[in-house]
């Protein structure tokens, strides 16, 4: 080997010690240089990451609370068609109320009503009398005694149910128990023309009194009659059947009616 290629290689070593060794300094610039950069990267990727998860976070709390409130709303909805059904369930009972309640008033209107007409159909008064003298010691009724019954009879016909009070007296003659029988029978004589002409019997209610002294009251309506006068006439007006005739509140007036006997 020549000497000019000796220097050569003697040379070139040291120029590719230096190319080594300048690209091993190269490299460690490089990593350091890189080194803060992917620090600050990965500082960054973390704070990312973070960010993301932070954001998931509120977006789950976002939709939870989303769900909670259509829950909500959808409770508040389900609430609500409950009330608008129980409010027309209540308007359809208060019309169902309203319309018992017409019908009710009907129906006590009615029964007011009713209860009027019941309490005058109970509410009997006089609204006619008479009085049918008999013979001495008789208890047969004459044509006159049948006419004026006649006429009573007819006047009871146009007063329904009607009720019949009679009431037989006589004179003084005879005994206390002989009278109060005789009394008796000119009652029954009066009825029994009335059963004929048509009057019913459960309407026909009469008593005997004979001679014997009896309520004032009973007799107010009747002629005056001195049982203890000794003179014909006011012996004849004693033997008597005073009748009264009592119909519900609404017939006509009473009017009297009088045959006597001579």
């Amino acid at each position: 080997m020549s000497k000019s290629r000796l220097f050569i290689g003697i040379g070139f070593i040291p120029a590719v010690l230096a190319l080594s060794t300048t690209g091993c300094a190269t490299k460690k610039y490089v990593s350091a240089q890189i080194a803060p950069v992917n620090a600050k990267i990965s500082a960054l990727e973390a704070a990312a990451k973070e960010q993301t998860e932070k954001e998931q976070a509120d977006v789950s709390r976002v939709e939870a609370k989303i769900a909670a409130t259509d829950g909500k709303v959808a409770e508040a909805a389900a609430a609500a068609e409950r009330a608008n059904n129980s409010a027309a369930q209540a308007n359809q009972l208060g019309q169902q109320n309203q319309a018992a309640i017409a019908s009710n008033g009907s129906a006590i209107a009615a029964n007011a009503s009713a209860i009027q007409a019941l309490e005058k159909a109970m509410n009997y008064s006089l609204v006619a009398e008479g009085v049918v003298t008999f013979g001495f010691n008789s208890s047969n009724l004459d044509k006159a005694d049948q006419g004026t019954l006649d006429g009573l009879a007819q006047q009871a016909r146009s007063a329904p149910r009607a009720e019949f009070e009679l009431l037989g007296f006589t004179d003084p003659v005879g005994t206390p128990a002989y009278n109060l029988e005789l009394s008796r029978r000119r009652a029954e004589s009066v009825a029994r023309f009335l059963v004929h002409q048509g009057m019913a019997v459960r309407g026909i209610h009469l008593a005997g009194l004979g001679k014997e002294p009896v309520p004032s009251d009973w007799l107010a309506d009747g002629p005056a009659v001195d049982t203890n006068a000794r003179d014909a006439k006011s012996r004849g007006l004693a033997r008597r059947v005073l009748l009264r005739i009592y119909a519900p509140a609404g017939n006509p007036p009473a009017a009297t009616v009088t045959s006597s006997q001579q």
